[in-house]
């Protein structure tokens, strides 16, 4: 990653644009607060002193100085008011936001997964519903992007094998895979065609590509819990739809939705990433109902006290959220689980990321 001296003074450059994982400015008031050095994201808004907003929080900085508009990426040490970035080192970086992944703070404590066949068109694998408890963690405010993902593909994603497993590398070698599926900018499904801009999320990608963009990005696929926590936790019962019990036509991208809330989308394409704010998880998750079917890190297997225990370790791995493509009042629900091997590809199917 191409980064920006910082000297007292940050010098505005233009640089190569590169996919950087931040904190949440607005997460920072959660407890616990992330191990030092954290790197946040925003906008500055007071040159003297420094603060930078992410439209939700805002954060005083120091060690540097950057002009009012400037959308910064900053690595520091927090005390809980200041973040302090160190004379000296390249801790501060000029950064279109459309590259910036942002994550959103999950705290720790349990939920609820899975259900009890008391939701309308359950499927026998999401029972039982059964307690979970997690460790704090970081989710990705929305799936990778396109643009986020040419950030690998430059920065010679297809050429390393340290990002990738070694049965990874082996399929990508034997494929001669150099792109994700359905990569070109116009693309025709079910015999209509639209434009996928750098804020559509990357469809096409394999369970190893994804996996190897989470590791040169420093992040990792979310577990299938961290997952359905991050979409659904709300009160004592778990939210069936990231916005609450209700279904809300509108709130997700799905085949049948109007698409005024996503600026009058056709039903046959993906959206760019946040189109549909009414659907936003409780912890601030965008497009975790349809848009893109999300790879998780775990293999298919039935959840315990399972009435039917079963497991695909090695053959079959996780989707969740539903896609464009999808009846909205089955698939977005937060508890449904798809499946798929982990060299399949679609144009359903992308991912976020969790740390």
């Amino acid at each position: 990653m191409t980064k920006l001296l910082c000297v007292g003074v940050l010098l505005l450059a233009t640089i190569p644009a590169c996919a950087t994982c931040v904190v949440r400015i607005c997460d920072l008031a959660y407890a616990p607060q992330p191990p030092n050095p954290i790197t946040v994201a925003g906008r500055v808004t007071s040159e003297a002193p420094l603060v930078l907003t992410d439209g939700r929080g805002a954060l005083t900085v120091t060690g540097i100085t950057a002009q009012n508009g400037d959308f910064l990426v900053v690595e520091g040490d927090y005390d809980g008011n200041v973040l302090v970035v160190s004379q000296g080192a390249d801790k501060a970086t000029l950064l279109p936001a459309s590259v910036v992944m942002e994550m959103v703070y999950v705290p720790a404590g349990p939920f609820q997964m899975g259900n009890n066949g008391d939701e309308a068109y359950s499927y026998p694998d999401e029972l039982p519903l059964h307690e979970v408890n997690l460790p704090a963690y970081w989710m990705g405010r929305s799936e990778v992007t396109r643009g986020q993902y040419r950030c690998f593909m430059d920065a010679g994603g297809y050429s390393n094998p340290a990002y990738w497993s070694a049965e990874g590398w082996a399929w990508r070698v034997n494929k001669g895979r150099t792109t994700p599926d359905y990569w070109a900018d116009v693309q025709t499904w079910g015999g209509h065609t639209f434009t996928q801009s750098e804020s559509h999320p990357v469809v096409g990608v394999t369970y190893p590509e994804a996996a190897a963009f989470c590791t040169w990005a420093g992040v990792r696929l979310p577990s299938e819990a961290e997952w359905e926590k991050a979409a659904r936790a709300g009160g004592t019962q778990p939210y069936t739809y990231p916005w609450g019990y209700a279904w809300n036509i509108e709130a997700c991208n799905h085949w049948y939705d109007s698409n005024a809330a996503g600026g009058g989308l056709a039903s046959y394409q993906t959206a760019p990433v946040g189109s549909y704010p009414a659907g936003d998880s409780r912890f601030g998750c965008q497009d975790m109902s349809g848009n893109v079917w999300e790879w998780v890190a775990d293999w298919y297997v039935s959840y315990p006290g399972s009435s039917s225990p079963f497991d695909y370790t090695g053959s079959m791995r996780v989707l969740r959220g539903g896609s464009w493509y999808d009846i909205g009042t089955n698939y977005a629900r937060c508890a449904v689980r798809s499946i798929k091997g982990p060299n399949d590809t679609w144009y359903m199917v992308g991912f976020r990321c969790a740390r």
